[in-house]
């Protein structure tokens, strides 16, 4: 098949979030708006009739400008005027709701068409079970503390993100990748929904990985990963479960997220290695070959508080979230957002 040679190919996101009320030391699905209209041209403030608030990217070509923009837009949520005193929370679940980040590839004009959009789902398609692990973001679950990464994916991903075989890509808005259909706001996409909710440096470090494939699929290299369907399954389940720590499968082979993730960039090391990486995005990579994300930051962070508050865990929490988001947002490091945590020591 014929690929678009000279478009460039563009990222955009959905993400859906949380709001923390400040004043009340709470998590809520309350839905939050900037006080002001967007003057940055593609991005939209929208209401999630499940999780409340949703912040739409415009399609991204460079990571670095991601980064930037969409800690400027999820800034915009926490405008000083806005009377309601809260924040948006990038989080995958919390109460009894979850929240996602969708993500949307295309060519920037032209968007995608049917065959290239199955031939790059088909593509992408054995490197899901690699993008829950890298992204989940909800261990807790009906504000209970749990050993699972990504509740999101255990418990509603056969709803809402329902996998797909190799070659069946269509329309079916709930399937963990679909064409999505072109609209006023955007061309054609393939839509990808596995992923949890997550802060701006995680949102761009899956971006990161998609743009590397994409890349890879337009330049005609050979997929680098083959699993079965039984066993692609069975790796989506584990990634869920244990997140970074999971044990994936590597063309048949068991592997730990750390060597998955060095074998995908030792394969497409030349779309890989012309990436200019934001410090953030570069740190996330460092902290994923440690075993760390942020499901282990935000379970880490939750045990403390509960072991020294006991019941009050959930609100000193929220607190703790409220500063980290702050931190994050006003262009604070992706370190001092874990201090913000109560973490001081992160894996060697």
């Amino acid at each position: 098949m014929l690929v678009e040679e000279k478009e460039p190919i563009t990222i955009g996101v959905e993400i859906e979030c949380y709001t923390i009320l400040i004043g009340e030391k709470r998590i809520s699905r309350s839905v939050l708006l900037p006080r002001e209209k967007s003057s940055e041209g593609g991005e939209r403030f929208t209401i999630d009739k499940s999780i409340g608030s949703e912040y739409v990217t415009k399609p991204f070509e460079n990571i670095t400008e991601a980064l930037y923009a969409i800690d400027k837009g999820l800034g915009k949520y926490s405008d000083p005027s806005n009377s309601c005193n809260a924040l948006p929370l990038p989080i995958g679940g919390w109460n009894d709701r979850f929240a996602g980040a969708h993500f949307h590839i295309g060519f920037k004009e032209k968007g995608l068409g049917k065959e290239e959009a199955l031939s790059l789902a088909n593509y992408i398609h054995d490197h899901i079970p690699f993008l829950i692990a890298v992204s989940s973001n909800s261990p807790v679950w009906r504000r209970r503390i749990t050993e699972y990464s990504s509740n999101r994916m255990l418990r509603v991903g056969g709803e809402y993100c329902i996998p797909v075989v190799k070659g069946g890509l269509n329309q079916n808005h709930y399937r963990e990748m679909n064409l999505n259909p072109e609209n006023k706001h955007k061309p054609s996409t393939l839509e990808i929904r596995v992923c949890d909710s997550n802060i701006p440096p995680y949102i761009c470090t899956v971006m990161t990985i998609l743009r590397i494939l994409a890349s890879a699929w337009r330049n005609g290299k050979k997929p680098c990963n083959s699993l079965t369907h039984e066993t692609y399954l069975q790796s989506r389940v584990e990634a869920a479960q244990r997140g970074v720590n999971a044990k994936l499968y590597w063309n048949g082979k068991p592997v730990m997220v750390d060597e998955y993730l060095r074998l995908l960039t030792l394969s497409y090391e030349d779309e890989a290695s012309v990436l200019d990486l934001p410090k953030d995005v570069a740190e996330v990579f460092s902290l994923l070959e440690k075993g760390w994300n942020n499901a282990e930051a935000i379970r880490h962070a939750a045990i403390e508080s509960r072991i020294r508050l006991g019941r009050g865990w959930e609100k000193n929490m929220a607190v703790k979230m409220a500063s980290a988001m702050e931190t994050l947002l006003n262009g604070g490091s992706l370190k001092n957002y874990h201090r913000s945590l109560g973490l001081e020591s992160l894996p060697d």
